[in-house]
């Protein structure tokens, strides 16, 4: 059986640009996602869109929190829209709340 990868939908509307984000999130394609987005964490905003993502490990939350500090560094206005199930428990065990609240949509 061959495990679904993540894919990434990448969009710009006036000077921001939309990252939605779906599938599978773990270490397997974690790394990839990673190096197609760095260069989008550059800009005047930053929307992370997660609602599509089926499954996640602590590498997604790494990767979030990457793309998030990275674009806080450039002083981009970064929002992540409401997290999915798959996100949401490990937030929790990780004690992450708080941080991404502050990003809400």
């Amino acid at each position: 059986m061959t495990r679904a990868s993540g894919a990434l939908c990448h969009e710009v509307k006036l000077g921001a640009h939309r990252i939605a984000l779906s599938g599978v999130l773990t270490m397997e394609s974690v790394g990839t996602l990673y190096r197609d987005l760095k260069p989008l964490a550059d800009g005047c905003a930053l929307a992370l869109d997660m609602s599509g993502v089926t499954q996640a490990d602590s590498s997604a939350l790494a990767l979030m929190t990457s793309l998030i500090r990275q674009a806080r560094q450039k002083n981009m206005r970064v929002t992540v829209e409401p997290l999915p199930d798959a996100l949401s428990s490990a937030v929790e065990v990780y004690g992450l709340q708080d941080f991404f609240s502050s990003y809400a949509a």
